[in-house]
């Protein structure tokens, strides 16, 4: 089709709109909107590639934002090679041998990361990855560092996980949101008053972290505030049934030093975390385990007997005598990511003996008749608390 010639006519200026618009349509997403460089304008920052992204990531995403990210990203490739004359990704080989950081904080901008020999230094993340590090990158990931022509240090890739500790985004329900990773130990933090001691969110962190392949163990702290309480004592017979099951469990005091060796001699040589509950006190215990930690601490809400969040984000502590101690929010729900109902009772050990008396092979434990499991919860063969536990995350999954 010919440009119609009078230069005034209406059917002109819509040819040329049309022409625009077929331009922008075949132009690469990421080059739409850039001036050409030119003048006294810096040359544009080189950015990094799709080396961060593994296939297994970019089948996570939607066709159409997957297929956006590789135009962009090539386009942004291209963008800088004409300016600079230059590869725009920096090479997982231009770092140095062992350029290895362990993540200690993550933001939108630049990450945190310790190196091999104990410092601590910002690394650039790529656009792509910094829009979604809440699911992609987290505390405790091993990442590849490579540096840019100007000195910087890039992400390069992440390497791949050995463990998990994930829950729904609070946001986006559909997307899973990693608290930290590559975990040899996760510690349930309870307190035994302010708040007081409940089994609830306990039990969900247990599922949660041996989904994830975390070994799990249980600390309840201020325990000196229930010396001379009988119902803080009577509090105590909750944790029965987690000793029945091997798993270890200490009861210890931030305050007075009680029990701390215990959770000591966990912490050597691992990396492990503090899960749970507001205002119990992982924090306090981060200051008396690790020597001028300075975690902030915060007092439990008067009145209601909750918690206040005082940790807004993970934090990262060297222990004295070797690992590393993750010191993660507070949370008063916790959502399972991606459990399927049926692999609920796989995490409750003490059911196992009593599925082989039920009549049907895939039993729920909820409705069918001749159930061996709820039969052992009626006579309490099975702890009562445990099981309504079990109850309550089958019914928040029928909710999601």
């Amino acid at each position: 089709m010919s440009p119609p010639r009078d230069p005034d006519s209406r059917a002109l200026r819509r040819y040329g709109r049309d022409l625009v618009e077929k331009a922008r349509r075949r132009e690469p997403a990421g080059e739409r909107g850039r001036a050409p460089h030119g003048g006294d304008e810096a040359p544009p920052e080189a950015p990094a590639g799709l080396l961060e992204w593994s296939e297994e990531e970019l089948e996570r995403l939607p066709p159409r934002e997957k297929h956006g990210r590789r135009r962009s990203d090539a386009a942004h490739r291209r963008a800088a090679r004409a300016v600079a004359g230059a590869p725009v990704e920096a090479s997982v080989d231009d770092a140095p041998p062992g350029r290895v950081g362990f993540v200690v904080a993550t933001s939108r901008g630049p990450c945190e990361v310790e190196l091999p020999d104990g410092t601590r230094t910002l690394a650039q993340l790529p656009k792509a990855l910094a829009r979604d590090d809440r699911s992609l990158l987290a505390v405790g990931d091993e990442v590849e560092l490579a540096l840019r022509p100007n000195g910087d240090l890039v992400v390069a890739k992440r390497l791949p996980r050995r463990s998990r500790l994930a829950r729904p985004d609070p946001f986006q329900p559909h997307r899973e949101r990693v608290l930290v990773a590559n975990l040899d130990l996760g510690i349930v933090v309870a307190s035994l008053r302010h708040p007081p001691l409940t089994t609830g969110l306990v039990d969900r962190f247990l599922v949660a972290l041996e989904h994830g392949g975390i070994a799990p163990a249980i600390a309840v702290n201020k325990i000196d505030l229930g010396a001379d309480d009988p119902s803080a004592c009577r509090a105590l017979d909750l944790l029965a049934p987690y000793r029945e099951l091997g798993l270890p469990v200490a009861l210890c005091s931030a305050r007075t030093g009680e029990g701390l060796e215990t959770v000591r001699g966990w912490l050597a040589g691992r990396t492990a975390a503090f899960v749970g509950h507001s205002g119990v006190g992982k924090s306090s215990l981060v200051n008396a385990l690790v020597p001028g930690a300075g975690a902030v601490t915060g007092e439990v809400a008067a009145g209601r007997g909750k918690g206040r969040h005082t940790t807004s984000q993970a934090r990262v502590y060297r222990l004295p005598g070797g690992g590393r101690l993750v010191d993660t929010p507070g949370v008063r729900e916790f959502g399972l990511w991606r459990l399927a109902p049926r692999e609920l009772a796989v995490y409750f050990d003490e059911f196992e003996p009593f599925a082989a008396e039920c009549r049907f092979s895939d039993c729920s434990h909820v409705h069918e008749p001749d159930c061996g499991v709820r039969a052992a919860a009626g006579r309490s063969a099975i702890a009562p608390e445990r099981f309504a536990t079990y109850l309550r995350i089958l019914e928040s999954f029928e909710r999601d």
